[in-house]
């Protein structure tokens, strides 16, 4: 098969969309593509963290 313009860093973003499409956790897809930083998974995906909708918030758990 003969794709043009296609390269390794294509086929990382197609993985990682994938997983996160799936429901796959960003520290997940993090660990699978071997990234040191959160940050440069966060770009293959093309999203951010919302921190301000943390997962304590709906647990009720806070600091103080």
């Amino acid at each position: 098969m003969n794709i043009p313009r296609l390269v390794p860093h294509d086929l990382r973003r197609s993985c990682a969309r994938f997983c996160h499409a799936a429901g796959g956790e960003l520290e997940q897809i993090q660990f699978l593509l071997g990234d040191v930083s959160v940050q440069a998974t966060e770009r293959y995906i093309g999203c951010k963290q919302r921190l301000r909708v943390a997962v304590n918030d709906r647990l009720g758990i806070g600091p103080g």
